[in-house]
C-alpha cells in the first residue's frame, strides 16, 4: 500500500459502510497513527476494526504500535532528564542551605519542575493506555 492510501481496493467496491464519529483529539490520534502506518484514517479504522473482529494481528496496526512505543521511550527519556534536573536542584539547595540563603527564583524553578514531571507522567499514562 502506498502512503496515504486506504486498504486494498476491491472491484466492485465494498457494499457496507459504518460511520463512527470522533472528537477532534481522537481523530488526531487516528490520523497520526494512519499516517505512520501509511494509510488514510478511514483505512486505519477499517484495518483496526477487522483485525479486532477477526482476532488477528495487523501489519498496519503493528506499525502504529511501534511508532507509539518509540514515542513512549522518548517520553521516558525526557522524564529521566527531568528527574536529573530535580537532582541538580536538590544539590543546589544543599549548597545554598550551607550558606543560609536561597535565591528567590529557586522556589519557582522547583515548582515548575514538579509540574513538568506530573505532566509527563500523565502523558506516559495516557499513551500506555492506548497501546494494545
Amino acid at each position: 500500500m502506498g502512503r496515504g492510501r486506504d486498504r486494498r481496493h476491491l472491484y466492485p467496491g465494498r457494499q457496507r459502510r459504518i460511520a463512527p464519529t470522533f472528537t477532534d483529539a481522537e481523530y488526531a490520534d487516528i490520523a497520526a497513527a494512519g499516517t505512520a502506518a501509511g494509510v488514510t484514517p478511514t483505512g486505519f479504522c477499517a484495518e483496526a476494526a477487522l483485525s479486532a473482529a477477526r482476532g488477528v494481528r495487523s501489519p498496519v496496526l503493528d506499525q502504529a504500535r511501534e511508532m507509539f512505543s518509540d514515542l513512549q521511550v522518548e517520553l521516558f527519556d525526557a522524564r529521566v532528564a527531568l528527574g536529573r534536573i530535580g537532582t541538580n536542584l536538590n544539590q543546589a539547595m544543599a549548597a545554598l542551605n550551607a550558606t543560609g540563603e536561597a535565591p528567590d527564583w529557586l522556589e519557582r524553578v522547583v515548582a515548575l519542575c514538579e509540574r513538568r514531571m506530573q505532566h509527563l507522567d500523565g502523558v506516559i499514562a495516557r499513551l500506555d493506555r492506548r497501546l494494545p
